[in-house]
């Protein structure tokens, strides 16, 4: 009796602890708004989304497409190769990248660039291969430059956000492209083709609208030195993260009709969807934002597509879903961990996207067109597929295991693990960051937490009385703490932290 009695306890336990879980998730989403889920932000960003998918999945605008890759000379290739110019100049040259001047005539200058670039691939496609190059691999070129200049744009936008925000923009911008790939893929092409042209020009004039004029200014880096192999590993994690992905995809749509069955465009929103579950859910699921489950979750996902490789037949609903679900499961990561990164530690958006798009674009690079090689060069046999299935998960486990552990994500991405045993200005930098502090809040923080008393702090930051008071109202609101005690309690991770 006693046995069974300590079973059902333990049941119950669970029980509860899956209630909480529950409970933790409703509330994130009570404190979403519907601007947070869709206004000029999310509808631009899904606007680029969009001309992405219809020219990478869709033979609308050329033949050589995502699926089209037994050769380098494609729309994906060259694409790669523009933007992988852009960010890796935004990374290294940032101060002169994106200079006030330089970066408006660039948010204005990228749109008609990657428009006129999509007609040109159209009137390249039309004509015929005999005159297709290079006027093709220019036009893919100079449109994924402007590509490039979208990402660093939308970056910037979402580092000024909070996490909450980002994750509800990036579940709903994701998900509007994807019926917005549906619907225009299903058009006659005039209409799929000005759709396509239309995108990045709405998408840039929204940008330029939401982009404040002081946005595009390089800023300091908290804590550089400290910060750096962090960082790398990230950058590498994710860079790995797409050569594994894209590889495997390559196997699993190389060949596969792009609107071959009427449902096919669809299959993306459930890929979408289903990508959106298996990162926004587990990063959800506590108080404080749980980045390691999210990035577990992602990672798991990933070995178990490519587990099913061997068992799974090429050219099918559930092949087509899959492969592209690798797809949008790691850019959605990428998405969630560039722009916590860039907020948490007040880096420029320029260099952190930069170096992090660049190392996922150049993984997607190698893995998608080491895929179609071995497609190519090798007859897919039962025994390859186990061979590749072996190298693709070797490769996740040393990511995860070695070069960003969860303990390293979670110091990082201020994850709930080992909170109180992180440095103390990384703590209130990521609780500065949750809650939307403003610098001098931030700094009235750090010295109450380090138990000034407030003709202290007055002295120290040259502030009078009733500014002093107006600031730690301010703080005490948006912090939902009553007392000194409480917001120390906060900061020292004892007292749970609530993400707005």
């Amino acid at each position: 009796m006693g046995e069974m009695k300590s079973g059902g306890a333990k049941e119950e336990e669970i029980s509860e602890g899956r209630r909480g879980s529950a409970e933790v998730l409703e509330g994130h989403l009570k404190r979403v708004t519907l601007a947070d889920v869709f206004d000029e932000s999310a509808g631009g960003f899904s606007f680029i989304l969009g001309w992405q998918f219809i020219t990478l999945f869709s033979p609308a605008i050329h033949f050589s497409t995502y699926n089209d890759i037994s050769h380098f000379n494609s729309v994906l290739g060259f694409i790669s190769v523009g933007m992988l110019l852009v960010l890796l100049a935004a990374a290294l040259v940032p101060r002169h990248f994106m200079r006030k001047s330089v970066a408006k005539v660039l948010r204005h200058f990228a749109p008609c660039v990657v428009a006129l670039c999509t007609g040109a691939l159209v009137v390249v496609d039309v004509v015929g291969p005999d005159y297709g190059q290079p006027w093709c691999s220019i036009a893919s070129t100079l449109a994924g430059a402007g590509l490039g200049v979208f990402y660093l744009s939308w970056g910037e936008l979402f580092s000024h956000l909070n996490i909450i925000q980002v994750a509800a923009k990036i579940a709903s911008s994701f998900s509007i492209a994807a019926v917005l790939f549906a619907i225009a893929v299903t058009l006659p092409r005039p209409a799929t083709v000005t759709i396509a042209v239309a995108l990045p020009l709405l998408s840039g004039y929204l940008a330029s609208r939401k982009l404040r004029p002081g946005d595009a200014d390089a800023k300091e880096p908290s804590e550089p030195l400290q910060l750096k192999p962090f960082i790398m590993n990230a950058v590498l994690s994710l860079g790995a993260l797409a050569l594994t992905g894209s590889f495997v995809r390559a196997l699993l749509l190389n060949a596969t009709p792009i609107i071959g069955e009427g449902s096919y465009p669809w299959l993306l929103l459930v890929a979408t969807l289903g990508s959106i579950v298996v990162v926004i859910v587990p990063l959800l699921s506590e108080e404080s934002l749980d980045f390691v489950s999210a990035f577990k979750a992602a990672v798991f996902c990933l070995g178990l597509i490519f587990l099913l490789l061997p068992v799974i037949e090429f050219g099918s609903i559930a092949a087509d879903i899959l492969g592209l679900a690798t797809y949008v499961v790691t850019m959605i990561l990428v998405w969630v961990v560039l722009a916590r990164v860039t907020k948490l530690y007040q880096l420029p958006a320029s260099v952190m996207f930069g170096i992090g798009w660049a190392s996922y674009t150049a993984g997607m690079l190698a893995g998608t067109f080491g895929g179609a090689l071995l497609s190519s060069f090798f007859e897919i046999t039962p025994r390859v597929l186990n061979i590749v299935t072996l190298v693709s998960v070797c490769l996740l486990f040393v990511v995860y295991l070695f070069v960003f552990t969860e303990k390293a994500m979670g110091r990082l991405l201020g994850g709930t693990t080992s909170e109180s045993r992180r440095p103390f200005r990384e703590r209130c930098l990521g609780i500065a960051a949750s809650y939307g502090l403003t610098e001098r809040e931030t700094e009235i923080m750090m010295l109450v937490a380090k138990g000034r008393s407030t003709p202290r702090i007055r002295e120290e930051l040259g502030l009078t009385i009733g500014t002093t008071n107006t600031h730690m109202n301010h703080l005490y609101k948006k912090l939902d703490v009553h007392d000194r005690q409480e917001l120390i309690d906060l900061v020292e991770g004892d007292l749970p932290r609530k993400e707005s």
